[in-house]
């Protein structure tokens, strides 16, 4: 089984709740509630990115991806929503 990061209640990416996202002893993701499959990974360190997870194929069969559209502090969370919207 993978090792699959934690995730949180999902709430709006804003910047007020990317900075509230504190790091944890292990990865998670928190979850925007606008946008289905973007994200925001919170690493132990402390790094912070723009994550849209989805899948190229359509439905259950296709392949999954999950790339990383900008670092926290280089991408704003309104530009990365743009981004993660234009992706999908």
């Amino acid at each position: 089984m993978k090792n699959r990061a934690r995730t949180h209640e999902p709430v709006r990416l804003t910047k007020r709740s990317v900075d509230a996202a504190k790091p944890e002893d292990k990865e998670y993701i928190l979850w925007d509630i606008d946008i289905s499959g973007f994200g925001l990974k919170v690493m132990p360190s402390g790094h912070k990115s723009y994550i849209l997870k989805y899948r190229v194929g359509g439905g259950r069969g296709g392949e999954p991806r999950k790339p990383t559209l900008g670092v926290y502090g280089k991408v704003t969370s309104d530009s990365a929503r743009r981004i993660a919207q234009d992706w999908l």
